[in-house]
């Protein structure tokens, strides 16, 4: 066997710990897996956070307004009247505007609120219209039914974000 050439045996390539090197298609794409449902939750997680957050700057807002109805009662012995719940622009007219026109200080004050003689809308932290309604005369309210009664409330978006809009702040049941 002097002209023959003898063959290398191959070496298979490995680590310092006796085993191949690389990754497995299976491997990888387990690892990629666990990455995404991982993602997805943080992702998840987040969203529910941000939309609890916005109910609680909603009941933030709910109570200052609140607030501000009181102190007008307090100083024109009623609530202010107003019809159309959707026209949030008339309460801020009489908790932003009147005030100030008589020489008092506004009630309410919401951000960005800059004009005396403005009757802005007042939005919550989703950017809905926040709702308002006291009739003149009985029935005053739909859910608070007495002179010093009034129905406050907005619409916000489900926890699951599918699109449905549910009265789920409101003066009249403990939410």
């Amino acid at each position: 066997m002097i002209g023959k050439m003898q063959k290398e045996p191959q070496v298979a390539m490995k680590n310092g710990f006796g085993g191949r090197c690389g990754f497995t298609l299976i491997e990888l794409l387990t690892t990629m897996a666990i990455i995404a449902i991982l993602v997805g939750m943080v992702i998840g997680m987040a969203s529910y956070a941000q939309h609890k957050a916005a109910i609680a700057r909603v009941k933030a807002d709910m109570e200052k307004i609140k607030q501000a109805l009181e102190s007008y009662r307090v100083q024109y012995g009623k609530y202010p009247t107003n019809e159309v719940p959707e026209a949030s622009a008339n309460l801020s007219g009489a908790l932003w505007v009147k005030p100030q026109k008589q020489g008092l200080k506004p009630f309410l004050v919401m951000e960005g609120w800059t004009d005396p003689n403005t009757a802005y809308k007042i939005y919550d932290a989703g950017g809905q219209e926040m709702r308002y309604l006291h009739r003149p005369a009985p029935p005053y309210a739909d859910h608070n039914n007495s002179k010093f009664g009034y129905d406050l409330w907005t619409v916000v978006m489900d926890e699951q974000g599918t699109g449905q809009w549910l009265p789920d702040i409101n003066n009249w049941s403990d939410h």
